[in-house]
């Protein structure tokens, strides 16, 4: 997800951009709504890319807090193999 949300900041929509629209090259009303619409669209863009780079902490949290539980299994699982001893079904008590 992080990769995600800097690929996107690279494809960053630039508001300069709307400037090439302003009045003369287009009507003044056109030129708003552009600009409105632009504008719009850069604030959920940005909203976008901070909400994947919030995951992708909880994400790697969590990632994170399995791996722990992974090892801390691994170890008791490794020290009952190590520390136990095979005896026979006929040498075994109760």
């Amino acid at each position: 997800m992080h990769d995600l949300a800097r690929d996107l900041q690279a494809g960053q929509f630039d508001l300069f951009l709307l400037d090439w629209a302003d009045d003369p090259a287009s009507h003044p009303d056109v030129a708003h709504a552009m600009r409105v619409f632009g504008e719009f669209a850069h604030d959920q863009y940005q909203d976008a890319v901070a909400l994947l780079a919030a995951l992708s902490t909880r994400v790697k949290a969590a990632a994170d807090g399995y791996q722990q539980t992974d090892e801390a299994g691994a170890r008791d699982m490794t020290t009952f193999l190590t520390d136990s001893t095979f005896r026979p079904a006929d040498q075994r008590t109760r």
